[in-house]
């Protein structure tokens, strides 16, 4: 009460906004008004969060990209074709494609160790919806 005393203005309790809960009813992400509302197709707002966990970041469609060619390249060889990727960013990368199974990783028994990467034929099916992409954001953006 002492601010209300120096003048200070005082919420009442009755004036204190309610936390608003939405109800079933009401979409999670309304459109904003004024947009006209597209059908989505069935799955892709669902398929974008599995799709930025395989394939989001900066490195990983790189490294997709420099592997494009079936064949397999050892980690200096996959570095040299990324650029500016460091070797932390790379082998969590390449570890990462290997357990979503984009990218095959053999180990040989040798010495010195030998570790090859391959793209598998999975991780080549994502190469032209990249290549779309790609043309996209240079057609669009550059």
């Amino acid at each position: 009460m002492r601010a209300a005393k120096e003048g200070i203005p005082v919420k009442k309790e009755k004036e204190k906004k309610k936390k608003r809960t939405r109800t079933a009813e009401e979409p999670e992400h309304a459109e904003p008004s004024g947009l006209p509302q597209t059908p989505e197709p069935d799955g892709v707002q669902d398929s974008l969060e599995p799709l930025h966990r395989k394939l989001g970041g900066k490195w990983k469609p790189r490294i997709l990209w420099v592997l494009r060619g079936g064949d397999s390249l050892r980690y200096r060889e996959i570095k040299a074709g990324v650029a500016g990727i460091t070797d932390m960013m790379l082998s969590q990368s390449l570890r990462e494609l290997s357990e979503e199974g984009l990218v095959e990783r053999r180990q040989f028994q040798e010495i010195p160790p030998r570790v090859e990467y391959r793209i598998t034929s999975v991780g080549a099916g994502a190469l032209p919806g990249l290549e779309l992409l790609a043309k996209w954001i240079k057609n669009n953006f550059e």
